[in-house]
């Protein structure tokens, strides 16, 4: 029998009701038995809310030297990762990465690179890629290229770009203790500017970065707040040579029950599970989608390796994924 909490706030949802901030953190506080009871509500609002599978991959096309200080990365500049560093790829490769990606079955490909902001030329070359791209397959486009100008996100619009992926990373009260080089406000003003273009805008962050119960559910307000079209969520993998490279993992119990809790707070929007899947659930990453997550990265991700490709298939083919 499910938790009397957990019933009368999934009957909401299931009426078309939304959950507090308070709500979260009041299911959040649940203690471990009622755990179950939580997923098995995440994933009966996804059901309800007719949410399809769906596989993204990504290309690390501009990699390291990043100005910013943000304590999980190993891109950043102020660290010494031994992460590989190069330029943003020439056209030909981040084209050849897309297309490789659609035959393997990806719905969606994504453009990353490192930095702040692209420079003049890198917004360019991008461009190009995606035009090509959208002329020989019907990927979803998706960019990361950092924070955004109106003249840059315009000109990706007319390349054929759909979707803008901008991560908050964390929540606000965490992110001082996270990222010291920009504000906050400064992420906020990005999501909103795609949005404002007509871009879907994929925005999530990371768990594990130290933050409390309360801070993931402060984060997942934050994302409904501003009305993002998918959330991906992240497992802190300890980079050697960040900050944070003594971080715990998360333990499976507490990434399936986060997954769970964003769903619950974020019952519209696509939930895709990204870096660190692998290292943190192992041989439960099946139970994602009980836990409300409809989405999967496959490949590699920014600076570490993901799951071997074939195995990912494997349990989309078994049905392991639905």
């Amino acid at each position: 029998m499910l938790n009397p909490l957990v019933s009368t706030l999934l009957d909401r949802i299931l009426q078309g009701g939304a959950l507090t901030q308070d709500d979260g953190r009041a299911l959040a506080a649940l203690g471990r038995e009622h755990t179950t009871g939580l997923l098995f509500a995440a994933n009966a609002v996804m059901k309800a809310r007719g949410r399809v599978s769906f596989t993204c991959s990504i290309i690390n096309a501009k990699s390291g030297t990043c100005s910013q200080d943000c304590a999980f990365c190993a891109q950043s500049g102020h660290y010494r990762t031994g992460s590989p560093t190069h330029p943003l790829l020439p056209l030909e490769d981040l084209v050849e990465r897309g297309l490789a990606m659609h035959a393997a079955g990806a719905s969606c490909y994504s453009i990353v690179t490192s930095g702040l902001r692209l420079a003049e030329d890198e917004i360019e070359r991008v461009c190009a890629c995606l035009r090509e791209l959208r002329r020989r397959t019907d990927l979803g486009l998706s960019a990361s290229l950092g924070l955004l100008t109106p003249e840059y996100v315009r000109r990706l619009v007319d390349a054929g770009l759909s979707r803008y992926h901008h991560n908050l990373e964390t929540a606000r009260s965490h992110f001082p203790a996270i990222c010291t080089t920009h504000e906050y406000d400064q992420d906020i003003e990005t999501v909103l500017l795609a949005r404002e273009h007509g871009l879907q805008v994929c925005s999530g962050g990371i768990l594990g970065l130290g933050e409390s119960w309360d801070q993931r559910i402060e984060l997942a307000a934050t994302l409904a707040e501003l009305k993002v079209d998918t959330v991906p969520l992240n497992f802190l993998n300890p980079i050697p040579g960040t900050p944070l490279q003594d971080m715990e993992l998360l333990t499976p119990h507490d990434a399936l029950k986060s997954v769970a809790l964003f769903r619950l707070m974020l019952p519209d929007v696509d939930i895709t599970v990204a870096g660190g899947r692998e290292k943190v659930l192992g041989d439960y990453q099946s139970w994602l989608p009980l836990a409300g997550a409809n989405g999967m990265m496959i490949g590699n991700y920014l600076t570490t390796r993901g799951r071997d490709l074939d195995a990912d298939t494997r349990m989309l083919e078994q049905g392991s994924w639905i």
